[in-house]
């Protein structure tokens, strides 16, 4: 990792390549939190070139849990991230609204870095943990109407 960050610090590009594997060895806790911080600030500092994205896709393909909602036929409600003025959680309430109506969603998110609170945070102050196991999510589905991914 010394070096893949020797060389973003020196405006180099990565290969699709070097990216998966990055990622991967990032699943595997290969790498100390600090540099993992240096490679994410570098990434915010500059744009992402498509080689390196599509390498991290890869990566997030190889590492998935699929999960086959076919049947449940889920509308997908995601968010962009905080809007910088520490409201609410659009995304998150929005899916409520939704699973409300009757209609199975599938919610996924993170922590708040942007705002004040993330998808993960208002979900955990709702009693719903994160989860891959997928007899959970599809006991979710059938139960309450939303999977949080």
């Amino acid at each position: 990792m010394k070096d893949i960050l020797t060389r973003l610090f020196n405006h180099e590009e990565l290969t699709s390549e070097e990216t998966k594997q990055i990622l991967l060895n990032i699943t595997r806790e290969a790498y100390p939190e600090a540099q993992i911080s240096a490679l994410l600030t570098v990434f915010q500092m500059r744009s992402i070139t498509v080689d390196e994205l599509i390498g991290f896709r890869e990566a997030l393909m190889e590492t998935r849990v699929p999960i086959d909602f076919a049947p449940y036929r889920p509308i997908d409600i995601v968010g962009t991230g905080g809007d910088g003025k520490n409201t609410f959680n659009i995304s998150t309430c929005a899916c409520f609204v939704v699973a409300g109506a009757g209609y199975k969603v599938a919610k996924h998110g993170n922590y708040g870095a942007t705002s004040v609170s993330g998808a993960s945070n208002v979900m955990e102050q709702h009693g719903i943990r994160f989860t891959n196991d997928p007899n959970k999510l599809k006991r979710s589905m059938d139960e309450c109407n939303i999977a949080y991914l």
